[in-house]
């Protein structure tokens, strides 16, 4: 404690020196209500904005694009299908290709037995 602490204290003692009114805060609340003074409520008018006016006819919209967008994939999936015939895969070999392959079989000690014994597994 600083000195100057310690001499409040010894001058006015540890004691409280405020003190409330017996009571004083039972009707706290009613007493200020009524010094309150009387105000009526203001109704605020609400605005609708140009969005809110519109929101119909944009829900319409989005919902007309939702259709048309919808048919047209169902139309050119099912018209796909219809004109798509089976692809025939065609293999092409090059020369490197070839080249590779028989690089590989000789690193890897396969003789044309060898590899068709894997082939027919």
């Amino acid at each position: 404690m600083t000195d100057e602490e310690r001499i409040i204290q010894e001058n006015m003692g540890s004691q409280n020196p405020f003190r409330v009114p017996e009571g004083y805060f039972d009707r706290f609340a009613e007493q200020l209500m009524e010094q309150l003074p009387e105000r009526q409520a203001e109704v605020v008018p609400m605005r609708t904005t140009r969005l809110k006016k519109l929101r119909p006819v944009l829900l319409a919209a989005a919902c007309l694009c939702i259709a048309i967008f919808s048919v047209t994939m169902y139309l050119n999936h099912s018209k796909q299908q219809t004109t798509t015939e089976p692809a025939v895969a065609t293999v092409t070999t090059t020369a490197a290709d070839e080249e590779f392959m028989d690089e590989a079989a000789d690193y890897a000690m396969l003789d044309n037995a060898d590899i068709y014994a894997c082939l027919s597994e």
